[in-house]
């Protein structure tokens, strides 16, 4: 089956109407015009920003349909449209209405849409701005090259590849022009969205770095900001966990030598981010400590931010505002119409022990309503017998988070594991510095490896006394079971001869913690969109080994499921579409 790739369709010329202050970061489609020229005074240039996070809206939801059935927690019920269940049982996905890649190549044209008209009147204007957008109007681009290569790193993750262009597009062009398109595998993309990240863009006559944030509180009112608005700084995928991330994936793809330096790169920088969030805030930003246990809820049950100390960045919606997404539709029982598709698995109840904020026993983020259990992370929570997000089932519309502290603890983990050091990676991974070292940041290990030390000097600031509310781990963080992992002693006892080194460095211990990792990452990011494609990365570290995946999804099939199951991973575990132009 051939598709269609109608860029006139996807590149977004967006000019959004208001009549008053409050209105403006509305994102109303039916208040969405096309117009050739969206940009022709100073006061329009964020209406073109606006497009590109209408777009986003759309696509928000997209990733958790397409992917989170084919995990180990979610199966569609019986009213689930058949294409919903047809992802959920392995069937072929080239036409499937939820596989559609086109959602997220409609935000990267109306990314290079924006950034070609905010260059195109910078030069109109030859240059002469007002102070106001001299510095808001960088900061906007860098927000949308971000949103850009988060746009691409989605493709990558679901289908392993993507067609890369910079070209503002007006008509319908063919993806064989290798003028405009570039096909991109997922070391490909890897490599150009870090570059892109790295290196900024070529816009208003400067390059613009990508990691710049946007203050839309004081471009909302230069004078004395607009705290209404202080939530929109999360709708740009934050900068340090994207390029981890892309990093994280293209490590799969190089020799050990080049992976070991990416692997540096994370854990250097990530480390540094979570201990300078720690030390600045004098509290538990972006940890994994005793306090989440206790606002765990909140990071899911809300249409705005309500826990900063957890989120970098997410999708946010306003029901008022006719922006919408479908997640209470297809995970609510009580939904007042047609709806409740997916659900907790009979076997998804095997995976957690009874502590487990995240497990059925608890009911923080799953529950019983109308007699049907169903997955509630995102709309419904017993804590403190809140219940539901509003009265009206119908009007809620969760945020849709894309980075957490949780993200910052796995890439960490991952990167200290590879690394050399799987007393770091496990200590992150099940109970913590606090348990670990009970005595304070004056015990940590002293050791180190090719001259560089263990437990990086960073590390101290995790403990309560430095500062920090003590970190406890991922595990630990939850109430969840510990991991149990070989030692150099197991190691010893099973491999007389072995040194340390050959410990520190196995092949086949990284990927026993790897795959740690992998069956911790399912539990927590189940519903969001990002755990299958975990599953996905380190089939791809592990020479293309489909089973990683399988054997951790067929517990939720029967024989004759499982056995298809088996069939459609053995072929091909990347989403499969067939993105083709014209006849």
């Amino acid at each position: 089956m051939k598709k269609y790739f109608i860029s006139a369709f996807m590149a977004l010329t967006a000019f959004v109407s208001f009549t008053a202050c409050d209105d403006v970061m509305e994102t109303d489609p039916d208040n969405i015009l096309l117009e050739d020229d969206y940009i022709s005074k100073e006061s329009e240039m964020y209406r073109g920003f606006l497009g590109i996070v209408t777009r986003m809206q759309e696509v928000g939801d997209q990733a958790i349909f397409l992917t989170d059935p084919r995990c180990n927690y979610l199966e569609t019920t019986g009213n689930a449209p058949v294409a919903l269940q047809n992802i959920n049982n392995y069937a072929a996905t080239d036409g499937n209405e939820y596989a559609d890649p086109t959602g997220y190549y409609a935000v990267i044209s109306a990314c290079n849409n924006f950034v070609s008209e905010m260059d195109d009147f910078y030069y109109k204007v030859n240059g002469a701005l007002s102070d106001s957008a001299k510095v808001h109007i960088p900061r906007m681009i860098s927000c949308a090259t971000r949103i850009k290569a988060w746009s691409y790193y989605m493709l990558g993750r679901i289908y392993g590849e993507a067609y890369w262009y910079d070209e503002d597009l007006d008509g319908i062009t063919s993806l064989n022009d290798a003028s405009v398109f570039t096909h991109l595998d997922m070391k490909g993309i890897c490599d150009k969205c870090i570059e892109v990240l790295d290196g900024g863009v070529q816009a208003c006559g400067r390059t613009v770095p990508a990691d710049l944030t946007m203050d839309w509180t004081r471009w909302v009112n230069p004078v004395n900001g607009n705290d209404n608005y202080q939530f929109w700084a999360y709708m740009t995928p934050a900068w340090l966990p994207l390029r981890a991330e892309l990093t994280a994936w293209r490590t799969n793809y190089e020799n050990d030598a080049a992976a070991k330096t990416d692997w540096q790169w994370v854990q250097k920088n990530v480390l540094q981010f979570l201990s300078d969030a720690i030390s600045a805030n004098g509290s538990d930003y972006y940890s994994c400590s005793m306090q989440i246990i206790l606002e765990y809820p909140y990071l899911f049950w809300a249409e705005q931010v309500s826990y900063p100390q957890q989120i970098l960045s997410g999708i946010f919606y306003d029901y008022e505002n006719k922006q919408y997404n479908r997640l209470v539709q297809y995970f609510c029982p009580e939904w007042p119409g047609d709806g409740y598709y997916l659900r907790p698995s009979d076997y998804s109840a095997t995976l957690y022990n009874e502590s487990d904020i995240r497990g059925p026993k608890q009911l923080l983020v799953n529950n019983v309503l109308g007699d049907q259990p169903c997955f509630t992370k995102y709309y419904y929570t017993r804590l403190n017998n809140q219940g539901y997000l509003r009265d009206k089932i119908f009007e809620i519309e969760p945020a849709i988070p894309l980075f957490r502290g949780h993200d910052l603890h796995f890439l960490l983990a991952e990167a200290e594991n590879h690394l050399g050091h799987p007393e770091v990676a496990s200590t992150l991974l099940n109970m913590g510095l606090l348990n670990t070292y009970p005595g304070g940041e004056t015990t940590l290990p002293t050791d180190s490896l090719d001259g560089t030390p263990i437990w990086d000097e960073n590390y101290k600031v995790w403990f309560a006394s430095s500062g920090g509310y003590g970190d406890i781990g991922i595990v630990g963080a939850n109430r969840a079971k510990e991991h149990e992992l070989s030692t150099y002693e197991d190691w010893v006892a099973a491999n007389p001869s072995a040194t340390e080194a050959d410990w520190r460095w196995s092949k086949d211990r990284m990927k026993e913690y790897d795959l740690a990792l992998a069956d911790e990452y399912l539990k927590e990011f189940t519903g969001e969109g990002k755990a299958y494609s975990y599953l996905v990365k380190m089939a791809e570290r592990y020479n293309g080994d489909y089973r990683i995946i399988y054997d951790r999804v067929a517990g939720k099939y029967d024989a004759s499921h499982a056995a298809t199951v088996q069939s459609s991973l053995a072929e091909k575990y990347f989403i499969d579409w067939n993105l083709k132009v014209g006849e």
